[in-house]
């Protein structure tokens, strides 16, 4: 059996391997130029960002609520509700993710945290429904549960109030910016 080889000894003693890396290492670290840090926006801004992806959270409500509710139908479930639902999963699931981006100060960040679980419940409800709806094990409990679905329910009022709620903050920081 063959013996093992020994480790070859390195072409460069290893002060100059070093020197060597940290020389690369300050250039690539000084090779992008510097850009000074952007201010972080406004509250006047964060609400009227918060208020747009709620418009379009709420714009998005009638065809998951549809869809919702068709899951919850008696007998055979049409494929465009599975379809609709779909798609809605995926709108409130960017909402959330575009969310979770905003920088949104300490009293606005109140109003995102309710924005995002109201918004979470969109996506929650949509996929049960989906799950209910298309089961591969018929189950009497499960479909007593699909047929308890009649759509978004008062977390769909909760969302439009909440839009409404900080379209009027948003209102109310812009005038206040404008008041002499």
């Amino acid at each position: 059996m063959p013996t093992p080889a020994a480790p070859r000894p390195s072409s460069c003693p290893p002060d100059h391997a070093l020197g060597l890396l940290i020389r690369t290492a300050h250039a690539l670290r000084h090779w992008w130029p510097r850009h000074p840090a952007s201010a972080p926006p406004t509250r006047q801004v964060q609400l009227l960002a918060l208020a747009a992806l709620l418009d379009e959270a709420v714009d998005a409500q009638p065809v998951a609520d549809w869809a919702v509710a068709a899951c919850g139908e008696p007998g055979p479930v049409p494929r465009a509700a599975a379809q609709d639902a779909g798609l809605q999963i995926s709108v409130y699931h960017r909402l959330m993710v575009r969310l979770r981006a905003m920088h949104l100060d300490e009293d606005v960040t109140l109003l995102g945290e309710r924005a995002s679980r109201l918004l979470a419940y969109h996506e929650w409800i949509l996929h049960q429904a989906v799950n209910l709806a298309f089961t591969a094990q018929p189950d009497p409990r499960i479909e007593d549960a699909r047929l308890r679905l009649n759509g978004l329910g008062k977390p769909a009022v909760d969302l439009r109030e909440l839009r409404d709620e900080v379209r009027a903050c948003a209102e109310q920081v812009c005038c206040e910016g404008s008041a002499p």
